[in-house]
């Protein structure tokens, strides 16, 4: 059996068993930093990175499927082709 078969037989009663240490240590890391951005001076309430930030959370909380690749896409770069000659890597080979 290869791990992706063995990922897919988990019933959601054994997905929970197994990983929710983790994604609660997750949310608490994430109410931390709330907390903290909270407590901060300053107001990020018009930052670009606060905006992903709420919207990647109302994913979360949504009735919608595939979670991970829409906070994926929200949090992602749109493609550029030149990102390469923008970031000054070169390519392979030249």
């Amino acid at each position: 059996m290869n791990t992706k078969t063995a990922l897919v037989e988990r019933s959601a009663q054994q997905i929970i068993f197994d990983e929710f240490m983790i994604a609660r240590a997750k949310i608490v890391e994430l109410a931390a930093t709330l907390d903290r951005i909270e407590r901060a001076t300053g107001d990020v309430e018009d930052s670009r990175n606060m905006q992903l930030l709420v919207q990647g959370m109302h994913i979360l909380c949504d009735d919608e499927v595939e979670k991970a690749k829409r906070v994926q896409l929200l949090m992602s770069r749109q493609y550029d082709p030149q990102w390469q000659t923008q970031m000054s890597i070169s390519k392979l080979g030249s």
